[in-house]
């Protein structure tokens, strides 16, 4: 059995971030654990502030999430979708 991967923002955005847009620090990524099936975009998960950047140009309203090993992926509720764009 896997580990336990949290959410409680997801992100959109169209250039890959070096760093983490909301905690802005880049020592706990995750790059491809989780996969977005709606968009197939890139996905980078920081585990410090348990939020998932996905790297595409779709408007996600709503994401169907899904994990490329045996996780347990858990939304955190009220979870909070939001565009970035720099």
């Amino acid at each position: 059995m896997g580990k336990t991967i949290f959410i409680k923002e997801i992100i959109i955005i169209l250039n890959e971030p070096k760093l983490c847009p909301t905690c802005q620090k880049e020592d706990r990524l995750e790059k491809g654990t989780v996969r977005e099936e709606r968009s197939n975009g890139k996905t980078i998960l920081c585990t410090r502030c348990e939020a998932l950047t996905v790297v595409t140009n779709h408007n996600l309203k709503n994401v169907e999430l899904s994990s490329t090993k045996d996780d347990i992926i858990m939304l955190k509720e009220p979870y909070l979708i939001r565009k970035v764009g720099y």
